[in-house]
């Protein structure tokens, strides 16, 4: 019985082997399917066509733009605010010329509605490709909503671009966009405003390489309503108003393009 019992060991012990050698085999033969890709693969993968313009930053961190609700009428700081914005500079890729751009859809000429609870949308400080199309270098822009004691609000829309000469400012194609609006008014030293009613809805200027523009939009409540102020037909700023904050924003853009964007 013992060489009975051997050679049924032996039988056994060999057939394991064999099991275990088949899987090994089969895994040398059918390697699991690696995620690993070349360097190149992947670089290819995740690389993206160079962008017109770049974000440099947040505009907040280079001016306080609450700050301008303290030289308007008939803001109140302490009411409450709201800010928000973008720093902007030319990239490496093409940008499209205003040329381009859809009739209708560089300068709408009226005031946009401001929803409250998304400003961003009326006003947007994202970058416009036609002026960095027409040599704009650097776009510094937010919007700002305040109210008064009274619980009005008011939304101010701020812009400014730096080009690389004096002449390429004059000719910034904002500039004609606004002109060829029904309602604008063109001053001897080629400031531009656009009107509804008596309040200007845009006020844009040139000084030396720098274009400021300025503008309001009324603000809506979610349910609607407009809840911009009283005391104007438009609901908009009045003009005084908007004449102070350009010239804020006009000093405020000055020194902060003098200082480096984060990029």
């Amino acid at each position: 019985m013992r060489p009975l019992r051997l050679a049924l060991v032996l039988l056994t012990s060999m057939a394991l082997a064999g099991c275990v050698s088949t899987a090994s085999l089969e895994s040398e033969r059918t390697p699991t399917p690696s995620a690993e890709r070349t360097p190149a693969a992947a670089a290819e993968e995740v690389a993206e066509p160079p962008r017109c313009a770049e974000w440099a930053g947040d505009t907040t961190m280079l001016i306080n733009l609450d700050e301008v609700l303290g030289v308007i009428e008939p803001a109140d700081p302490m009411a409450g605010w709201t800010a928000s914005g973008d720093d902007t500079v030319r990239g490496e890729g093409a940008c499209a010329p205003v040329s381009t751009q859809p009739v209708g859809t560089v300068e709408t000429c009226t005031a946009p509605d401001a929803s409250l609870d998304d400003v961003a949308r009326a006003l947007s400080s994202g970058p416009l490709e036609y002026m960095f199309a027409a040599g704009a270098e650097r776009q510094i822009a937010g919007y700002v909503v305040g109210r008064t004691t009274a619980e009005e609000y008011m939304v101010i829309g701020m812009q400014a671009w730096r080009f690389a000469t004096p002449s390429e400012a004059q000719a910034a194609p904002i500039l004609d966009a606004l002109v060829a609006c029904a309602s604008s008014q063109v001053g001897d030293d080629g400031r531009v405003r656009v009107f509804e009613g008596t309040e200007p809805t845009v006020v844009a200027s040139v000084k030396g390489r720098d274009v400021v523009v300025v503008r309001s939009a009324r603000p809506v409540a979610t349910s609607g309503d407009d809840v911009g102020l009283t005391a104007t037909e438009s609901s908009l700023l009045p003009e005084e108003s908007v004449n102070a904050a350009e010239e804020w924003w006009r000093t405020q853009a000055v020194t902060a393009f003098s200082r480096e964007p984060r990029r």
